[in-house]
């Protein structure tokens, strides 16, 4: 007799090739479950007639989602990722600290995340938190929010919303181990990165048929003014991930349809007239560069891409571009000192990472808090004044352990889609590093929740990796 684990995670025992289920662990979580359904259709019961119809199918669709994530959590999953760039926002948009907003796929998250606490409950062999080489940064980044965001409660710097800011960099971290907890196979992995691409090219197609406006292009449901620079940002992940995945891949197949989504990623990315995104991308190309096997052909497509730019690239983007360096009445400001002269936006940046230089000296060790200083874009010269020294230091330490995973998973992946899928996250986590010189990258939901979801799928392919490993001599010491 054996025991094993059916689909639902209740203990099985296999006695002459029947399965046999643990009457005793059965019985308690059968109860368990009635119990919470009984609860459930009471309260609901009673709510019926105390709520308006539109909050009632909510809270049933709230419901179903609950039931289901908790049955096959991928299927949440799936949700989740088509949410993240596709799923409106409630509230006033503030980056002040005077406001905030609540998106679809934030009450998505908390859905499934409770899901996920229930069946660890019921079943204590589910771990919520399992261990990464991660944990240490993301734990210490965490309290150095929540310390300095309390401080500067204390000294009447933050208000309300910086604690539900802190709480949105919390819901991240919750991406990562709920991949992690979810997914398990290699299969499991390509069908997700799918739907990570295929929803991308929804995106882009969207921002596309916004070019005509003459306006610079956003993701669904931004606002009246929209976020440019946060779908840039999104947008150079992507286009990272599928260059990578397209370097490795032995499928002709394949490569068109990759090669088609490169096309409308690159003309979305430049109408989003990002200049933060478009610095990025000479560092993602980089890193292909140094990391893939076919370097002359990287080489020759980069040449003949610098050759024939002038001719290729709109307009709108070279004019978006040498309008960086043209002096606008009323703004002085120059790049380091160096003489270079900066338009008003470039000016202002410039300007706002002077007067922070300046200012974090006041709160030096844990900053204003987080929002308590007010807006800055720049995720460095943020951190900086919002969670002080301690809080930069930490920034930086988790974001060298996540670029050393990173390297380490590239290194030990063993087929072409591992690989490739590594070595895109990797070129893109580079991009995404500049990006956040003139933009506050690692705080933006509609970046962060596919970075860290992406991140879960690379920590599950370097377990299955490392399991596959009989030894791995002395390169285990890159991730102690």
């Amino acid at each position: 007799m054996r025991e094993v684990t059916n689909a639902f995670c209740f203990p099985v025992f296999k006695i002459n090739g029947i399965m046999s289920p643990s009457i005793k662990q059965l019985d308690r979580n059968l109860i368990i479950i009635v119990m919470g359904i009984l609860v459930f259709c009471c309260a609901a019961g009673f709510s019926m007639t105390k709520v308006s119809p539109m909050v009632a199918l909510m809270a049933a669709l709230c419901a179903v989602v609950f039931i289901t994530s908790f049955i096959w959590p991928p299927i949440a999953l799936y949700i989740l990722i088509i949410s993240m760039l596709l799923s409106p926002e409630f509230g006033q948009r503030s980056t002040q600290g005077d406001g905030a907003t609540i998106r679809l796929d934030d009450l998505l998250l908390v859905i499934i995340g409770f899901s996920w606490f229930a069946k660890a409950a019921i079943n204590k062999e589910l771990g919520l938190f399992p261990t990464t080489p991660l944990n240490r940064g993301i734990v210490a980044y965490i309290i150095a929010c929540f310390l300095s965001t309390v401080l500067g409660s204390v000294l009447g710097k933050v208000k309300i919303a910086g604690f539900m800011f802190v709480l949105k960099y919390i819901e991240y971290y919750i991406v990562f181990f709920m991949a992690i907890n979810c997914v398990q196979t290699k299969k499991q992995i390509k069908t997700f990165v799918t739907l990570l691409l295929i929803t991308s090219a929804i995106i882009s197609l969207y921002a596309i048929v916004q070019i005509p406006t003459g306006e610079r292009v956003s993701a669904p449901f931004e606002g009246d003014s929209g976020e440019p620079g946060t779908l840039g940002g999104y947008l150079v992940l992507i286009l990272s991930v599928t260059i990578g995945i397209f370097l490795t891949s032995e499928s002709r197949q394949t490569k068109a349809l990759l090669l088609g989504l490169m096309g409308i990623n690159v003309i979305s990315l430049m109408a989003t007239h990002s200049r933060a995104t478009w610095i990025g991308l000479p560092f993602m190309y980089l890193c292909f560069i140094i990391l893939s096997k076919k370097r002359l052909l990287l080489l020759g497509v980069l040449a003949i891409l610098v050759v024939s730019s002038p001719l290729i690239l709109p307009k709108s983007v070279k004019k978006r571009f040498m309008g960086t360096f043209v002096v606008e009445k009323g703004y002085e400001a120059e790049l380091g000192g160096i003489g270079v002269p900066l338009d008003s936006s470039a000016s202002e940046r410039v300007i706002s990472w002077q007067r922070i230089l300046n200012d974090y000296k006041h709160h030096p060790i844990l900053g204003y808090g987080v929002t308590g200083y007010g807006f800055i874009d720049s995720q460095y010269f943020r951190t900086l004044v919002e969670l002080g020294i301690v809080g930069l230091s930490i920034y930086i330490f988790l974001m060298y352990r996540i670029y050393r995973f990173l390297l380490y998973s590239h290194r030990i992946a063993r087929d072409n889609f591992g690989k490739g899928l590594t070595m895109g996250i990797l070129a893109g986590f580079t991009a995404l590093l500049v990006h956040a010189i003139g933009s506050n990258t690692f705080i933006i939901i509609r970046i962060m929740e596919p970075f860290w979801f992406l991140m879960g799928l690379v920590f599950v392919l370097y377990s299955i990796e490392k399991k596959g490993h009989e030894t791995l001599g002395n390169e285990t010491l890159l991730i102690k």
